[in-house]
Order: structure tokens, then sequence, then C-alpha cells
């Protein structure tokens, strides 16, 4: 089966033989493509609407009626988490998924690993894991369409602290080589300039200042690594 590449993407960071928790699964695209492809033989999938759940329930045939479970459930609520088992959390904002990852923490903790898409903020996600003892192993960014996305693999454990740039931009920025991500921080760059010379300029409400500062302060601790490597 066929599915956007943001989602194959997400696919493909699932071991072969794990059991996985989709968790907000909406139309099941990925445990679907999980079962297909036999890379999982063991999945539950999971949404706070039955409506959302319905949808995927209605593409089930008897063999992957074996393979698909599905629940109605806010994050991981009533879920035991089993050994070999990994979550998948993805198409929400970075906050969203806090919220899912604090108010289960140690269930999250003893899953191997997690699987995050936020489609904004991820910044604070990236914060929250350094800070809360979570590694993260794999992080990137990709472009589907039109949109960016970072994709995030993270388990238990003590990491380094991450820089700011790191913080904004992703762990390994300064190990892997993405021209798809130094093009994307200086169109944000661009535009945040922008916005703090419209708003001092412009407006007496200087609130949102403190957090462009942040981001242009990250790019420059970028572009400065950049700088002294090409030098």
């Amino acid at each position: 089966m066929k599915i956007t590449k943001r989602l194959e993407k997400i696919a493909n960071l699932v071991e072969e033989g794990k059991s996985v928790i989709d968790i907000g699964t909406d139309h099941g695209l990925v445990p679907l493509y999980l079962a297909k492809n036999n890379i999982s033989k063991d999945i539950l999938a999971t949404d706070i609407s039955a409506k959302s759940l319905k949808k995927l329930e209605d593409k089930l045939d008897k063999n992957l009626e074996n393979i698909i479970k599905t629940k109605v459930c806010d994050g991981l609520d009533g879920i035991d988490i089993k050994e070999n088992q990994i979550a998948i959390i993805a198409g929400m904002g970075a906050i969203t998924i806090i919220d899912i990852l604090s108010k289960d923490i140690d269930k999250v903790r003893n899953l191997d690993y997690v699987i995050c898409e936020g489609n904004i903020g991820n910044e604070k996600l990236r914060k929250f894991l350094n800070e809360n003892n979570f590694i993260i192993d794999r992080d990137f960014l990709i472009k589907d369409g039109r949109k960016h996305y970072d994709i995030i693999r993270f388990k238990n454990g003590s990491d380094r602290k991450l820089s700011l740039g790191e913080i904004y931009f992703g762990k390994f920025i300064y190990s892997e080589n993405n021209p798809l991500l130094m093009k994307r921080i200086e169109q944000i760059y661009n535009k945040n300039l922008k916005f703090k010379e419209n708003i001092e300029k412009n407006s007496k409400d200087k609130e949102g200042l403190d957090l462009i500062n942040e981001r242009l302060e990250a790019i420059r601790e970028i572009k400065n690594y950049e700088n002294k490597r090409s030098n």
C-alpha cells in the first residue's frame, strides 16, 4: 500500500518484530502499512475518538483483525506495556505529545522506544526529553509536499545536555549533513528577523520577542559553527 513520505519515514523507524502502539491513529494508515508489510504482527491502534477508529476498523479483514486491535483511550491510559513494545505518536503538536508523555511517563520509560512526529513546536519536545532523562537516537527533518516535518525517536536513559541550536533544529545537526535543514534554517532566520523588526517598530506589546530572540540565537549558534567548519 502507498502512504505519504512522512508516514513512510515514521514506519521505517519501526524495527521488524516489535509490538506497536499507535497513539492517535486517526485513519490507521501506519498500522495498516506495518501489518501489510509484515513489520509487526501485534499492533494496538488507539484514538480518543471512536469515530476516527471506525475509519480504521472498516478497513480490517479477518487477517488484519488478528494483527491490529483498536482501543478508544487518551494516550496510554488503560494500556499495559509489554516486552519488546514501542509507541508512535504522530500528527500532533509538541505540547500535546508532551502532555501524553508526562501523564504516563513511567509507562513511556518501559517502552523500547517512542517515535514522534510533532507538527509544531518540536524544540519544546526536545527540551522536555533532554530534561527528563530520555535519549534521542534519531532526529531528522523531511519535506513532504510543501510542509516540513521533524521526526524524533527516543528511549529511556540519560543523555548529554543539548545546545540551544540542537534543541531547536535537531540533536545531530552538527554530525549529519542535511542540506534541506540548512536551507530551512536560513528561511526561518530571515522570517524571524522580519517578525522582530515589525514588532519593535509597530507594536506596543512586545510579547513574543523573547521567543524570537531565542530562535535567532539558536540559528546564530549554527551559523557560527558552520563558519568555523568551512574556514
